[in-house]
């Protein structure tokens, strides 16, 4: 039986999700320009140390080396800065502009005054919504939980409680009933927001903004409808409880088994993605050993 349905969403957890939302497509084009700066900055650098290499009618072998390598560098610094610029144009829509928001999507204006009166936004001289300092912490604040988000709950995505297995996306035809879906159950008895774990999962997956019109759904506040839906129909711990020879086994017992036998399965997985890794590198870079080696003639 379903347990009965959590609380809903808070006014006050749809305005900071939604700002989060707002500030990770800010962040998309603000990172760009930080990155177009420093390669700006290098681009400079590299060719003022080209044309002082370049200086002089003869040069030795090693001068003649170093200039070959500042060529190269500053050859892939401007190639770097026009794939950069190249994605800041794919990026534009990513912008809020001053005057938009007060058009197309006006609806945007509480929640931008929000975040200009929490610090996280300030107007750029060109009339663009930009992040602040405090809003660039933020943002990094909010990557960090969608890492840790990954590293603790995505195990319990694919859970076949009849057989105690978990399921891997690179290896099994996640199809079937037999999956349940543990994330909020595991949230439920960590003591974590479970609306917030659905959050992070729904913007990992980027699915928020597989909408065009994402921006219009939030502004009219129906687009946190389907994360709660997801949350009310997810298994609690207390649907896990079940009754076995005559004895009851609680939910909690349950979700602690299955945490426990998650945590050690992904503690293993990262350990081969990482060791695949490794191995991979290795084979890719030079045998650095041959070049160790000593040879007498």
């Amino acid at each position: 039986m379903k347990s009965p349905p959590l609380s809903q969403l808070s006014m006050e957890s749809q305005q900071e999700f939604g700002a989060l939302l707002l500030l990770d497509q800010l962040m998309r084009y603000d990172l760009l320009e930080v990155e177009k700066d420093n390669l700006t900055e290098t681009v400079s650098l590299l060719e003022k140390e080209v044309a002082e290499l370049k200086k002089g009618f003869f040069h030795s072998d090693e001068q003649d080396q170093e200039l070959s390598f500042e060529k190269d560098e500053l050859r892939e610094a401007k190639e770097a800065l026009t794939q950069v610029e190249k994605e800041m144009e794919e990026n534009d829509h990513c912008r809020l502009n001053l005057a938009l928001a007060e058009t197309d999507d006006d609806g945007l204006e509480p929640l931008l005054k929000f975040m200009e009166e929490r610090g996280t936004l300030t107007i750029s001289d060109d009339n663009f919504y930009q992040p602040t300092k405090k809003g660039r912490e933020l943002y990094q604040h909010l990557v960090e939980q969608l890492e840790a988000y990954v590293v603790h709950f995505g195990i319990y995505t694919y859970v076949d409680l009849n057989e105690g297995a978990f399921g891997d996306p690179k290896t099994d035809l996640l199809e079937g009933d037999q999956w349940s879906d543990l994330r909020v159950a595991v949230a439920e008895h960590k003591g974590i927001d479970q609306y917030r774990v659905v959050f992070l999962a729904l913007l990992s997956a980027e699915r928020f903004f597989e909408n065009p019109d994402w921006k219009f759904d939030l502004s009219m506040g129906t687009l946190f409808d389907e994360m709660q839906q997801i949350v009310q129909d997810q298994l609690c711990v207390e649907d896990l409880g079940y009754t076995e020879n005559e004895s009851q086994v609680s939910g909690e017992d349950v979700i602690r088994d299955i945490i426990e036998q998650g945590e050690k399965l992904s503690r293993e997985r990262r350990r081969q993605e990482q060791e695949t890794e490794e191995k991979e590198q290795a084979e890719a870079e030079p045998n650095e050993q041959v070049i160790r080696e000593n040879y007498y003639w």
